[in-house]
């Protein structure tokens, strides 16, 4: 009987310690290096404050405690999400405030967004007699180059992907349309993944929460809904991935003409260029060309220069593999790296909402 009660014991031990969760911590920084909308930032960065601070470095803490995450950010916003209680609280270190949102809340703010997309394309095709319903249709891609290096000291490697937002049709005449001016919103990464103790931690964490919500922090932040989009249909596949992401070269864009693609499954280089009906003020006499005048607007309107000096190389980083070539058109090149991690215990204090901050509501759009 002693001896199997010994068993019993060691048993019950080996199965705690396989199932005990682990504290793990990390630090990344973002920085957009180049695009459209980084031109155009810059040159309204002598006016404003906020302009200069888009194409500023971004420096983020995340940190992983059982069912409990914590994002610190630059600005001194963080972020609590407590699965277990089914809820987000948000605080401003500045101004030792807080509000929370629960889970059911941020379903019906993610449902309005949806809706405020459909609205819009909508009111794209509103002034013609022969509108019809479009859409917008996500297509992955995820390659793996087999090319290795070494990131923070580990061996990474190299997978590319690329998601396109494509407009489709009910409606025969308007989808040829549609597949001819290939209109589209894409987004394009050439990413680094190595095997990080302690990762697994926050992987489950972001597999629990997108199984719970069909979201993942972070998404829906990118202003434009379509970008926001393509940002979220990343996400979800980025965290199947065997690995955690310790460098990411992003870009974003739109595109209102054929934009070519690589063997590798990344954008080609060709210069997206609006048709006639978007560099002239005709109207257009189609659902597909309201759509293809609008996005080529984007461009047409004012297009910017790129060049080497847009990018602001981090010492810390002089061994990492090199970023690819500048994607033409491209409307926003972000990199994306982690300079830091830790297994550490961490203070559970640290998910708990802190004792002499007040509760306020927040604005109209949810911050």
């Amino acid at each position: 009987m002693r001896y199997r009660r010994i068993l019993s014991i060691v048993a019950v031990t080996i199965v705690a310690a396989g199932t005990s969760r682990a504290d793990f911590k990390y630090t990344q920084q973002s920085k957009v290096t180049g695009g459209t909308l980084a031109g155009v930032s810059k040159s309204l960065g002598v006016f404003s404050k906020s302009a200069r601070q888009i194409t500023e470095p971004q420096v983020s803490t995340t940190m992983v405690h059982g069912n409990r995450l914590r994002m610190e950010h630059t600005a001194g916003t963080v972020e609590i999400i407590d699965l277990d209680g089914r809820r987000f609280i948000h605080l401003d270190t500045t101004k030792k405030t807080y509000w929370i949102q629960t889970f059911d809340q941020l379903k019906q703010q993610i449902s309005q967004a949806q809706q405020t997309v459909k609205q819009e394309q909508t009111k794209a095709v509103a002034k013609h007699d022969d509108a019809q319903s479009v859409t917008m249709v996500p297509k992955f891609d995820m390659q793996s180059t087999g090319a290795t290096h070494p990131v923070l000291d580990i061996p990474a490697k190299e997978m590319k992907m690329r998601v396109d937002l494509l407009f489709q049709s009910t409606d025969p005449k308007t989808e040829a349309d549609l597949e001819k001016s290939n209109a589209s919103t894409w987004m394009i990464s050439d990413s680094w993944y190595g095997t990080v103790p302690g990762y697994e931690e926050l992987r489950d964490f972001y597999m629990k929460m997108a199984k719970e919500l069909d979201w993942l922090p972070g998404s829906m932040g990118m202003g434009n809904p379509q970008m926001g989009q393509a940002m979220d249909e990343f996400k979800k596949h980025a965290i199947k991935m065997d690995g955690m992401p310790l460098l990411q070269y992003t870009s974003f864009g739109m595109s209102a003409s054929s934009q070519g693609q690589t063997s590798d499954g990344q954008a080609g280089q060709q210069q997206p260029q609006a048709s006639a009906s978007n560099s002239d003020n005709s109207t257009p006499t189609s659902p597909s060309g309201a759509i293809v005048k609008g996005l080529g607007g984007l461009f047409g309107k004012k297009k910017q220069q790129q060049s080497d000096s847009s990018a602001v190389p981090n010492p810390a980083a002089a061994n990492n593999p090199p970023p690819p070539p500048p994607v033409s058109g491209s409307m926003m090149d972000m990199t994306i790296e982690v300079t830091s991690y830790s297994r550490d215990s961490l203070d559970a204090g640290l998910f708990e909402l802190p004792a002499g901050y007040t509760q306020v509501q927040p604005d109209a759009s949810g911050k």
